[in-house]
């Protein structure tokens, strides 16, 4: 499992480039009232808002499915740069931004070097063994300490994995490079995939922006935040990035065959979400289950269909008589 180790308060800002998924019909200089010869008929508890002839007080479009292009952004951390030894024949040099895991590294190590010499030992008992140079109770005690050494190994493994680590990919790490951390909404997830590039830009090079890579993607999602953790891998050849250093991090994403409406179209009452769909005269309070936002857009996932006469602007106005305020 992966330890959130990034910031505690994460968000996920989705920027985007659209193409339209709705087109604007009516554009008219909202009133800041509803003139007197056109008060509106209230029917079904607000649900409904009929006028008696037709006004141009409101913006409509007509909603279509279309393809929508973005990006997810999400704060970023340095947690780690990998440097070669002065020692060729070392271990490469990782340096964690978190003390615990340097240490658990270190550790983990030390138990893969125990490993390897405990399970020569018990090879070199099971051979003296097969030739009489050995004992049934040497051979038992050599596998003993080898499936100790294992065992110690794998639980050093298992904790580097809740941080975010590999040990396989720790052990191959190649020189030169920072691994970052990036917590991403789980309904965000099906946009990101190991391989995928990614623009960082650091706060300390303001203006600069960074081609990274994502290298894994967290096992277990975050039950607080709801949020996966992604790591990227960075090259750091002048070594300008430091473990502790803060980013920002951007993936491309494209949303396909989605609906959406401007934030300009919703309205907040009661905990719920609602927009105004017009027929003819009449305008109806129809409640939405919202989806992510791209842009000055928003994804709505129930409550709208294709071909929707939705208002745009003047909501406000209906939502006041919608809800008699």
């Amino acid at each position: 499992m992966l330890k959130n180790i990034i910031l505690p308060f994460t968000y996920i800002v989705i920027l985007g480039l659209l193409q339209t998924a709705c087109t604007e019909q009516v554009t008219a200089k909202l009133p800041t009232q509803t003139p007197q010869h056109e008060k509106p008929l209230m029917l079904d508890n607000g649900n409904e808002i009929r006028f008696q002839q037709a006004t141009n007080a409101f913006s409509v479009m007509s909603c279509s499915r279309n393809s929508t292009l973005g990006n997810i952004e999400a704060p970023a951390k340095v947690v780690a740069s990998v440097f070669k030894p002065e020692n060729q024949q070392a271990q490469n040099i990782i340096l964690f931004e978190n003390p615990e895991v340097t240490e658990l590294y270190t550790t983990m190590l030390q138990s893969m070097a125990h490993l390897a010499r405990d399970t020569d030992f018990y090879e070199r008992n099971l051979d003296m063994y097969k030739n009489g140079a050995a004992t049934g109770k040497d051979v038992l005690e050599a596998k003993t300490g080898m499936i100790e050494a294992a065992t110690e190994l794998a639980e050093k493994e298992a904790r580097l994995r809740t941080f975010g680590f590999k040990p396989q990919e720790l052990r191959n790490a190649p020189t030169s490079i920072v691994w970052l951390f990036a917590n991403v909404s789980e309904g965000d997830l099906n946009n990101i995939t190991t391989g995928k590039d990614c623009k960082i830009e650091f706060i300390s090079y303001s203006g600069e922006i960074f081609k990274g890579n994502v290298s894994a993607i967290g096992e277990v999602v975050n039950t607080e935040t709801r949020t996966f953790t992604v790591r990227i891998t960075l090259k750091n050849p002048d070594n300008r990035f430091k473990p502790g250093m803060f980013a920002k991090v951007s993936f491309d994403v494209a949303e396909n065959n989605i609906l959406s409406v401007p934030q300009t179209a919703l309205i907040t009452a009661e905990g719920k979400t609602y927009l105004f769909k017009k027929k003819a005269n009449s305008y109806f309070r129809s409640e939405v289950l919202t989806g992510k936002q791209l842009g000055d857009r928003i994804l709505i996932k129930e409550g709208l269909d294709e071909g929707d006469t939705v208002v745009v602007k003047g909501t406000m106005l209906l939502k006041g008589l919608s809800f008699g305020y």
